[in-house]
């Protein structure tokens, strides 16, 4: 009986092991489309209520680009979204806008991802031979649908790993950059001072 009971914790002990492991694989597989997840979840809960219907939108495609398309477009998006969150925490002035901007950029960047999915897809599925007939020769219609394959394979790396992701990152810094820092939003320090004259001229007053 007892060999049987520590058997049997030994059966479950594997299964529970097996399965955080799988859990983690799952998890680091698909990190960069939680941490997009994640953070549209920040995007939307601090957004107006006119406004969510639009990011939450945004997310939807975000997420779909961050888990569809190949690397390194997913964890791209998943560093533009995580900056995202960290200059809207910063962000003093206007952190409403900022976020918006934020919003359509990431949106941006997930169509231009996904088009570029889309288009590649449909671009692995012609047949050269159903181009022969068109074009004038087999031959003829490979080279036509190469020529095709590396334009828009040039252009999107040029577009998803470097245009689109430096001008987003320098839409933050220029954001970020554009005031000098400060400890809390410029409403809070003119609440904060003027209390603290109201209390001034209160001390005076009892003093009296």
């Amino acid at each position: 009986m007892l060999e049987t009971l520590k058997n049997l914790l030994h059966i479950l002990a594997l299964y529970e092991a097996n399965g955080l492991l799988a859990l983690t694989y799952v998890l680091w597989e698909h990190l960069a489309s939680v941490l997009v997840l994640t953070n549209f979840v920040f995007f939307t809960i601090r957004a107006p209520v006119g406004q969510r219907a639009w990011t939450l939108g945004g997310g939807v495609l975000a997420l779909l680009a961050a888990f569809f398309t190949a690397s390194p477009a997913p964890f791209l998006l998943a560093a533009m979204s995580l900056a995202g969150v960290g200059a809207v925490l910063l962000e003093r002035f206007n952190p409403d806008a900022l976020r918006w901007r934020i919003t359509g950029g990431l949106t941006l960047y997930a169509l231009a991802a996904l088009a570029h999915l889309g288009y590649a897809s449909y671009l692995a599925g012609v047949d050269a031979a159903a181009w022969a007939q068109a074009i004038g020769g087999q031959q003829e219609a490979a080279l036509a649908l190469a020529q095709g394959r590396a334009f828009v394979e040039t252009l999107a790396t040029w577009a998803l790993w470097l245009i689109l992701p430096l001008g987003y990152f320098s839409l933050l810094a220029q954001t970020l950059l554009a005031h000098p820092p400060l400890t809390a939003r410029p409403d809070e320090i003119i609440t904060a001072v003027r209390t603290r004259g109201q209390s001034s001229v209160n001390s005076y007053r009892s003093s009296e």
